[in-house]
């Protein structure tokens, strides 16, 4: 898989030009708030398709009074290294983000790029992951599931799509039912599928920190469930249909669609007594790392993947337990890491074989 040996922005974010190359298992990027230690982990997340890590407008990418950006990667995958180009390029009257291996931007360099590539993100909002919307974990399961199906975000995509259009036809005065049943066969069979993957990831997760409790003492045992009141492992295409026609007229009258997989909630039960709404940000953050470290090592053990790790501003609320389970991480994975953190000295319990960047004297 791939690792980042060296990156260079230009008008990128808060950047009129940076250069710098990385180390191949842990990087860490410390200095002052607003000095671009985020920035450098979003670029890198911009290698990958998409709007990075923290999905901005293309024109925010931008630095101000400049017209472009320009990110220059140079990669090592699978022992072979590709110079990977992302620029913003004005198409149509639209800025787009364009991606180039090797000069080439065809459908199957970028096929090849995509499959060899994968990201895991801690975000510091994520310290409230179970206090936050259920839009915001319905959105970090989903980056899970991208981690390893680089295709889920064309699903999900689609599946907006066609929320929309349906709510268009609702909205009409002259419905055309012929267009309108097959917007909603279309919806349920791609709400069937978000809801199956969806279940599929969080079973796996369960599985995975469940094998891995002999080898880790973890605070907490956690349980990860869906929640949603039209949802169960038993529904089907004519189900769903029958329920999605019924709710048209309710639809009409409140926009959206009443029942769906963007519907859905995503609960932890902590030690089979309660949701991990209740603990302090310290302890959602413990859940969180544990749910990150159980998806790396299915991905690297039985996907046979290894992502990059994107933490940012991860040294904030890292107890004993935190401070543990990212040890666990860097010691027990052949991959590469990126934490970023205002002070040096919040990482001084890692191993020696750390590259350190002061990004505020860059």
């Amino acid at each position: 898989m791939a690792k980042i040996k060296h990156i260079e922005f230009y008008n990128f974010r808060n950047f009129k030009n940076f250069k710098t190359s990385f180390n191949n298992k842990l990087n860490i990027l410390f200095g002052d708030n607003g000095c671009g230690k985020t920035n450098i982990l979003e670029g890198i997340s911009l290698i990958a398709k998409g709007k990075g890590l923290r999905n901005s407008n293309i024109l925010n990418l931008i630095k101000k009074q400049e017209e472009n950006f320009l990110i220059k990667n140079n990669l090592e995958i699978q022992k072979n290294d590709f110079n990977i180009e992302i620029f913003s390029e004005q198409k149509n009257e639209k800025l787009k983000k364009i991606i180039k291996i090797n000069n080439d931007s065809s459908k199957d360099s970028l096929n090849f790029l995509n499959q060899s590539i994968s990201y895991l993100v801690f975000l510091p909002e994520m310290e409230r992951l179970f206090q936050a919307s259920p839009s915001y974990r319905r959105n970090f399961l989903d980056r899970l599931i991208f981690s390893s199906r680089n295709d889920y975000n064309k699903l999900i995509n689609k599946y907006k799509k066609s929320l929309l259009e349906r709510n268009k036809i609702l909205q009409s005065y002259n419905t055309d039912d012929d267009w309108l049943n097959r917007i909603e066969s279309e919806i349920c069979l791609l709400g069937l599928e978000i809801y199956k993957l969806r279940n599929s990831q969080l079973k796996t997760l369960n599985i995975e920190l469940s094998n891995m409790k002999n080898d880790y003492n973890f605070q907490f045992d956690i349980i990860l469930e869906i929640k949603d009141d039209f949802f169960n492992n038993d529904i089907n295409f004519e189900e769903y249909l029958s329920n999605l026609i019924n709710s048209r007229v309710y639809d009409k009258q409140f926009g959206g669609a009443k029942i769906g997989p963007h519907k859905s909630d995503i609960i932890s039960i902590v030690n089979n007594e309660f949701e991990a709404s209740l603990l302090s940000t310290g302890q959602q953050k413990t859940i969180v790392l544990m749910i990150l470290l159980a998806q790396c090592n299915y991905l690297v053990n039985h996907k046979k993947i290894n992502p990059i790790f994107l933490f940012d501003e991860i040294g904030s609320h890292l107890d004993k337990h935190n401070r543990q389970i990212l040890l666990d991480m860097i010691n027990r994975f052949e991959i590469q890491f990126f934490l970023t953190g205002t002070d040096q000295n919040m990482f001084s319990f890692v191993s020696t074989n750390a590259e350190f960047y002061n990004i505020t004297e860059l």
